[in-house]
């Protein structure tokens, strides 16, 4: 072998031991900001009042600092006879709360009402915004509805009433004839006696 081969294979180990180690490292765990949110109940009828239970968990090696928090349920909109967004709430601070490196955390409860219009039918997503001083962390939560009962309206129920029992009274006439006619025996007249054969 010579020296420039000997050199190559050298330099070709090492990248492929490099290379080796490197997938070997175990990366470390992802540092974040999360957010948690949750309902007191898993279902909420029309007109009910509910909570949202909101945490964040600081997993960053410094302090952050939450400056505001901001809701929007399902049912926010824009009411034009009140002229105001309805349906999100904002919390702010200055700062709101100061989470502690590695593990901090910060928990708030928020009472609600659910719409009894038909804004929050079937329920959706609770959309969550934290501000920090790292940047928005959003979050979310889910929102279940029980549907309404809606009782069953029927058009002219009178109307048909009124054909079903005419038809129920067609059909027994019907049916009593027929029974009538089964069961009756018709008279069939006697066969003459056979004649006797002549000898």
């Amino acid at each position: 072998m010579t020296g420039d081969t000997l050199r190559k294979n050298i330099i070709g180990m090492s990248v492929t031991i490099a290379f080796l180690a490197m997938l070997c490292i175990q990366p470390a765990a992802a540092q974040a900001i999360r957010v948690h949110a949750w309902t007191d109940k898993p279902q909420y009828e029309p007109g009910q009042k509910g909570k949202l239970k909101v945490s964040v968990l600081n997993e960053l090696d410094e302090p952050v600092e939450i400056h505001n928090i901001t809701i929007e349920y399902p049912w926010f909109r824009y009411d034009a006879d009140k002229g105001e967004w309805v349906g999100n709430e904002t919390f702010k601070g200055e700062p709101l709360a100061t989470l502690t490196s590695k593990g901090g955390d910060y928990y708030q409860e928020v009472e609600f009402t659910v719409p009894s219009d038909g804004r929050a039918i079937m329920g959706d997503t609770i959309y969550i915004d934290v501000w920090t001083s790292e940047g928005l962390i959003p979050g979310s939560a889910s929102l279940s509805v029980a549907a309404p009962s809606w009782p069953m309206l029927v058009v002219g129920l009178n109307t048909w009433m009124t054909s079903l029992m005419v038809v129920v009274v067609i059909c027994t006439i019907i049916l009593a004839i027929v029974v009538f006619l089964s069961t009756r025996r018709t008279r069939v007249p006697p066969l003459p006696p056979p004649k006797a054969k002549a000898e």
